[in-house]
């Protein structure tokens, strides 16, 4: 009898350590970078900042054109999901599981003095923050893009 009840106990514990280490899948750096995203990462470096501001111009241009930022700071990953439709500004925040935080849609995007930011949403926020990066590694990737 104690034999069998060691061996439910055992199983069952097993069984909860299992059960509890199913997670659903978080987004890594790798997949980002394989995917071509913008980075910034736990030190704040942001890797890719050409493809966020050809972003920024076509969207100045009116040009049809998407962007994903992935944030991978303090143990948490936030995917931003930007889309300009030729009209106006699609944005979705996801978590590092593609789980929808929230979505706003906005009259365009800015980039000043190492910010870049929507502008112009609806919701709780007229502007909502992207990048924050130095105006050296802008004024550099600008200068990488005329090669």
């Amino acid at each position: 009898m104690r034999k069998m009840a060691f061996m439910l106990l055992t199983g069952s514990i097993l069984f909860a350590g299992c059960s509890n280490t199913e997670q659903a899948d978080e987004y890594t750096v790798k997949e980002a970078t394989d995917n071509g995203d913008t980075l910034v990462d736990e030190e704040g470096e942001v890797t890719n900042l050409d493809k966020l501001l050809s972003f920024v111009d076509g969207v100045q241009e009116k040009k049809e054109s998407e962007v994903t930022v992935s944030n991978f700071f303090n143990n948490q990953v936030s995917v931003n999901e930007i889309s300009f439709d030729g009209n106006k500004v699609n944005y979705v925040l996801k978590t590092g599981t593609g789980e929808e935080k929230r979505s706003a849609v906005c009259d365009g995007i800015e980039e000043r003095t190492g910010f870049i930011s929507l502008q112009g949403c609806d919701g709780e926020e007229d502007s909502i923050g992207i990048v924050q990066v130095s105006e050296y590694k802008v004024n550099k990737a600008r200068a990488s893009m005329k090669d």
